[in-house]
This record gives C-alpha cells, structure tokens and sequence, in this order.
C-alpha cells in the first residue's frame, strides 16, 4: 500500500458493515429497517448496497445476487419479486455461488439469540427462517417467503 493510495477509490480500505436481523412474530427487521418477502433487489441494493456480483446460474432465466463482504447472497429470475435471502456462515460447504466472505452479522428471534430460538418459529410467522446443515454444523441460514402464510 503507497503513502497516496487513499486518493484512489479502489485502494481505499472500506468501513465494515454491520448487519443486524431481528425476527419477531410479525415481521423481520435488518438494521431496524421493516422488510417482507418477496421483495426486490432496489429494496436490498438500500440496504446492502450494490451487489458486488451478479451472475446467471447456467441453463436458467435466474440470476445469483452476491455480497461478498456481507456473506449474503439472493437468487430469483425475477429482481422484483426475490423470494429468499441465504446468509452463508461457513462458504467452504458446497452451496453453489456463494459470497466470498462468511456472514458476521446477528440474528436474534424474539429478541434471543438464533441457535438458541430457531427451533421456536412456528409456521405461523409471515416469514420462514431455516438452518442448512451441513456435517451437523450450521454453514447457512436461509430467511424468506412463506407460501403457508
């Protein structure tokens, strides 16, 4: 790194992002902002800023949304009506496009921690939130549309 590198916008050391999910019966909130599903990519492009890729998945109209610094990824053939949100915690288990990076921020559900709360969400809520386990060990959590409610 060069003494005047901070004149260059590509060089310049980025502030980390901090994203915080909280769950409650009702709704969702990331970064106490209220969101549903499906929502849209201008709705996560807010919150997360741009996605530092966007890739088709092959032999399909879907497209994979990555940020990679956040750990979080999107798919859906549709930008306007996402269904689903992955938060990769361990991106060296076999997901398909993944970000580059591991999800650090906090999930709480009803103001608990996630793997302490997950086994308490009932279908009931107008969200799904789900574990993805891979060798018994949570690498993903998935939160998203639910068709049942």
């Amino acid at each position: 790194m060069g003494i005047f590198d901070f004149r260059d916008p590509n060089k310049r050391k980025k502030k980390a992002t901090t994203i915080s999910i909280e769950c409650n019966l009702q709704d969702i909130r990331i970064n106490n902002r209220r969101i549903s599903f499906p929502t849209n990519y201008n709705i996560l492009k807010d919150l997360f800023g741009e996605a530092s890729r966007i890739e088709p998945i092959n032999q399909t109209k879907s497209k994979v949304y990555l940020w990679d610094n956040l750990g979080i990824y999107c798919s859906s053939p549709d930008s306007e009506k996402m269904l689903m949100l992955l938060l990769v915690e361990d991106n060296r288990y076999g997901l398909g496009h993944q970000p580059k990076n591991n999800f650090t921020g906090t999930i709480l559900i009803d103001g608990k921690p996630i793997d302490t709360a997950i086994n308490d969400v009932g279908m009931d809520r107008p969200y799904m939130i789900r574990s993805i386990i891979k060798e018994k060990k949570q690498v993903a959590i998935a939160i998203g549309w639910n068709p049942g409610a």
